[in-house]
């Protein structure tokens, strides 16, 4: 598809791509100087801008054409009034200019990929060691109430043993009173 005189538009990237945040960018003109800025499906020439999305981290810093009507460069809004109504983009089309992430970004990506790495690995052992201290509290506490359990038992059966022992000298004594063997008190 020709347009514009002898200038070819490249196909548009897929919309799921688009990153949401972007600045402005330029060409470099000694590397770049055989890039032709293509037209867009509106017939604008496009602008060059270099994506911020970090949430599409495989967009950081790839540069890419975007059609000038797709959305409007606003100002930053000093309050939430000042936010005008955005009209729907017009053209969607872009295309990106850089294939691949560039070096510092990919550089940065694998520091950040590191850090949550590094993050995930202190998070699950430090899960790691709390379920170690639950889990041994709970043995500590199972010894505890089985230690307890023992000794109550030990106390029952104490008072069980006294409670015979008082019982038999309870019986034997009224065994005797009634053989006469101990003097009787008078009353």
């Amino acid at each position: 598809m020709a347009s514009s005189g002898s200038r070819t538009r490249p196909p548009c990237a897929d919309q799921e791509d688009m990153p949401k945040t972007w600045l402005e960018a330029c060409l470099d003109k000694e590397k770049e100087k055989d890039v032709p800025t293509p037209p867009c499906w509106c017939g604008d020439v496009c602008k060059l801008k270099v994506s911020t999305d970090r949430n599409k981290s495989w967009t950081e810093g790839r540069r890419f054409f975007v059609c000038p009507n797709y959305a409007h460069d606003r100002r930053r809004p000093t309050n939430a009034y000042d936010i005008p109504p955005s009209p729907p983009p017009l053209c969607k089309y872009f295309t990106w200019i850089d294939h691949e992430v560039p070096k510092d970004v990919q550089e940065d990506q694998r520091a950040d990929w590191l850090r949550r790495q590094r993050r995930f690995e202190e998070s699950y052992a430090r899960g790691l060691e709390r379920e170690r201290r639950e889990k041994e509290a709970r043995e500590r506490k199972k010894r505890e109430q089985e230690r307890a359990r023992k000794e109550k038992a030990a106390r029952q059966e104490e008072r069980a043993r006294k409670l015979a022992r008082a019982r038999d000298a309870r019986e034997e004594d009224e065994a005797r009173d009634k053989k006469g063997k101990w003097p009787r008190t008078t009353q």
